[in-house]
């Protein structure tokens, strides 16, 4: 019995015993990547959770199916009851890379170093200067290195309408914005914090999550263990994931 469709060479045991290695390959990842116990399917487990990424749900199922009947039915005269066809092993083979090349949140974000930020005790006008000149739609405001909130383009328009101001005095600062800085004063959703090791893919569902409610995500900043009370490592935005969108 063959599974999938295949042109050219004829299929062998071999492509069984490479599926089984491949498949198991793939678990291993898995369970270092989500840090799960031995105990079960770690792809069955990725399943259940719907923490697959969706370009890859249906060839993991697939593959899952595959792999049970393999292991769970004894062979005929020593020879393998089915083997995988040349074009599975190839979508198995190319399910593992796209896992090996998902990274985490640390290796996608754009790290704290090279990222526009500010102190409630720094003067307003020369933000927003930075953020006309380099397209900054959001820049983060620290205290001790933690998030404490984020001023945008809207933060300013709230300002001068509630304070029915015509411009921006020289010496005002964040501080007399603090009120509508702190992530509290946002929208709910706009903002979400991950811990860095959290699967890059992971990320990307977010985003994609958001794109079916009424406020998106815009910004995702990274932290050890994904606590807002922790300081700041980078920042993650929607362009930062294009490839698993």
């Amino acid at each position: 019995m063959d599974v999938g469709k295949s042109e050219g060479a004829p299929m062998t045991a071999d492509n069984t015993v490479e599926f089984l290695d491949l498949y198991n390959r793939l678990e291993r990842l898995i369970r270092e990547r989500y840090n799960l116990s031995r105990d079960g399917g770690a792809i069955a487990w990725l399943l259940s959770r719907d923490k697959a990424p969706r370009a890859l749900r249906d060839e993991l199922d697939y593959c899952r199916e595959v792999r049970n009947f393999l292991q769970h039915n004894e062979r005929i005269d020593g020879s393998y009851a089915v083997i995988p066809s040349d074009a599975m092993l190839d979508a198995l083979r190319s399910t593992l890379e796209r896992f090996e090349d998902m990274g985490a949140a640390e290796d996608v974000c754009t790290r704290r170093e090279k990222i526009r930020v500010a102190t409630m005790d720094e003067p307003l006008r020369p933000v927003l200067r930075d953020m006309a000149e380099h397209g900054y739609a959001h820049v983060p405001i620290l205290a001790d290195g933690r998030v404490v909130g984020v001023l945008s383009e809207s933060t300013v328009l709230s300002y001068l309408v509630d304070d029915m101001a015509l411009e921006i005095p020289e010496t005002a600062t964040l501080k007399q914005l603090e009120r509508l800085l702190s992530l509290d004063a946002h929208e709910p959703g706009r903002f979400a914090f991950v811990a860095r090791r959290e699967p890059a893919d992971e990320v990307a569902e977010l985003f994609q999550a958001s794109l079916r409610q009424a406020n998106r995500l815009v910004m995702v900043f990274v932290t050890e263990h994904g606590r807002p009370d922790e300081r700041l490592l980078g920042i993650i935005t929607a362009w930062d994931l294009a490839k698993f969108f």
